[in-house]
C-alpha cells in the first residue's frame, strides 16, 4: 500500500519554495515549460486583457502572461503561500523589468475581487491542492467576465497500458525519492504523489466545469496524458453561481 503522510500543505510549500522551480524542471525533464506555453496559447490572451493567475506560486505563468498582455496592463497573481510569492517577486523583478504585475496572498476559495472582472483566469498545477475544488471553480466563474475563459493546467494519468505502468512506477516511487534528495522533505513529495492520485479524472473535471456553468468546456491531453489542459468559457447573459 502506498504510504500516506500527515502533512500541512502550507508548511510543505514554504519548505520547498526556494528549490521549487529547479525541482520541477528536474522531475518533469523540463517538459512543464512546454505545457505552460501550450496553456497560454490556448488562452488566446490579447493585449490589454485583464488576466488573473491563481495558485501562482513562483510565477512561471505570470512571466508568459505579462508578455502576452503588454507593458501597459497589470497581470494579477494570487497564492496562499507567502514564501512562494516571495520567490516569485524576486524572479519577476529580474525578468519583467518593463512589465506590470501584482501578487496577492489570498484564498482561491474566496477571491478578493468583484464579479465579472477578468477576461482570462489561469491556474497551473494548483487546483488539486485546494480543499474545496468546486468552490474554487465557482469563484473563478464569478470573477470572470461573460465571454471570458478559464484555463487549468494539471497533472493527470495516461490511459495507454504500457505508459500507465511506467508512469505509476515513476510517479509513485521514483519521484518521491528524487524529491526527497532535492529538498530533504519527504512529506512534500509524498504529498505531490498522493494529490495527483486522489485528483479528479479529466472527464470528472470537465463535468464539474459544466455543472458550474461553463460552456465549450473540454480538455487537451499532453505528453501521452501525463498532463492536461482544461478549459471553459463563461457564457454571455447567464446568472452567476
Amino acid at each position: 500500500m502506498l504510504k500516506r503522510v500527515a502533512i500541512n500543505i502550507h508548511d510543505i510549500f514554504s519548505s520547498i519554495a526556494p528549490k521549487y522551480d529547479k525541482l520541477n524542471t528536474l522531475l518533469t525533464l523540463n517538459i512543464d515549460k512546454l505545457w505552460r506555453k501550450k496553456a497560454i496559447n490556448l488562452c488566446a490572451i490579447k493585449e490589454n486583457d485583464k488576466v488573473l493567475d491563481l495558485c501562482c506560486g513562483t510565477c512561471k505563468m505570470i512571466e508568459l502572461e505579462c508578455k502576452a498582455v503588454g507593458v501597459n496592463t497589470i497581470v494579477i497573481g494570487l497564492d496562499f503561500n507567502k514564501a512562494m510569492l516571495d520567490v516569485g517577486y524576486k524572479k519577476l523583478n529580474k525578468s519583467l523589468i518593463n512589465y506590470k504585475f501584482d501578487l496577492i496572498q489570498g484564498d482561491v476559495m474566496d477571491l478578493p475581487f468583484a464579479d465579472n472582472i477578468f477576461q482570462t483566469i489561469t491556474i497551473a498545477f494548483g487546483l488539486r491542492n485546494v480543499p474545496d475544488k468546486i468552490k474554487a471553480i465557482s469563484e473563478m466563474y464569478r470573477v470572470l467576465k461573460p465571454g471570458g475563459k478559464v484555463v487549468c493546467l494539471e497533472l493527470s494519468k495516461p490511459k495507454i497500458p504500457v505508459l500507465k505502468t511506467i508512469y505509476n512506477l515513476y510517479f509513485n516511487f521514483v519521484l518521491p525519492f528524487v524529491g526527497y534528495l532535492g529538498t530533504h522533505d519527504k512529506a512534500a513529495y509524498y504529498y505531490l504523489r498522493n494529490s495527483v492520485n486522489d485528483f479528479m479524472t479529466k472527464d470528472q473535471l470537465q463535468c464539474e466545469f459544466e455543472q458550474i456553468g461553463f460552456e465549450s468546456s473540454g480538455f487537451k491531453s499532453l505528453t501521452f496524458g501525463i498532463a492536461s489542459i482544461h478549459y471553459g468559457i463563461k457564457p454571455l447573459n447567464k446568472p452567476i453561481y
